[in-house]
């Protein structure tokens, strides 16, 4: 990455900040580019580039002759915008990420649902192999998460469904994030284990409401309990 490239995005996301700070509020038109470029100690060009990228993500706009606003992006913005946020955030908002866990939630419990009435001998086997290497003796919370993370792709590609695949894709870094703070807590692995083999029983019944219901209760568990591991209030 050069250097001008690096200071662009740098200043993007130190404007971003101010926009999602509240700073600049939605309606607001943001000052001249000479004055940000001076309050942001770059040159116009670092901040014409910064400000392209800005746009792309649904932050603001600009009008012609009138200048830049940002943007209502609450309702404007798409899900490129929180996926940029939950990459470049050095601590993650905890309003970001209780959004993404709810959201998780909806979409979790949902495939469970789906993956238990398509569940067959093979989809079993290879959860049950997962769930065997989840027990290798890594005590490394960032390999647990990623673990638990292929564990539940796993059922999310038993859904069939790509949109289900590709929103859960969009949550992986959140995912990974939340789950290696879980997996740092003595006894939350064997919590995991359990409940994936009550999932697994609810799979070899092809009991849809069981399976969802067992989602449901696992995400809440570890909702509640990086709630209580970050001291989110």
């Amino acid at each position: 990455m050069n250097s001008q490239r690096k200071k662009s995005e740098l200043t993007a996301l130190r404007i971003e900040k101010t926009i999602l700070q509240g700073i600049y509020k939605p309606g607001d038109r943001l000052p001249p580019e000479r004055v940000l470029a001076e309050e942001f100690c770059v040159s116009r060009s670092i901040l014409r580039e910064a400000m392209k990228h800005i746009a792309s993500l649904g932050l603001v706009r600009t009008e012609p002759q009138s200048g830049t606003y940002v943007t209502d992006y609450g309702k404007e913005a798409s899900l490129e915008l929180l996926i940029y946020l939950m990459d470049n955030n050095e601590t993650l908002d905890p309003i970001i990420l209780k959004a993404l866990l709810d959201f998780r939630e909806l979409l979790e419990v949902g495939a469970a649902e789906r993956a238990a009435l398509r569940s067959s001998e093979d989809f079993l086997a290879v959860l049950r192999l997962h769930r065997r290497n989840m027990e290798d003796g890594t005590t490394d919370p960032l390999q647990l998460a990623k673990k638990d993370y292929e564990f539940h792709t796993l059922i999310i590609d038993r859904t069939d469904n790509i949109a289900f695949r590709l929103l859960f894709n969009a949550c992986r870094s959140v995912y990974l994030f939340y789950a290696r703070e879980f997996y740092r807590v003595p006894g939350h692995l064997e919590h995991a284990l359990s409940q994936w083999d009550r999932l697994l029983e609810a799979f070899k019944q092809t009991d849809s409401a069981a399976a969802g219901a067992i989602m449901k209760e696992t995400l809440a568990y570890g909702r509640d309990s990086i709630y209580q591991s970050l001291d989110f209030s």
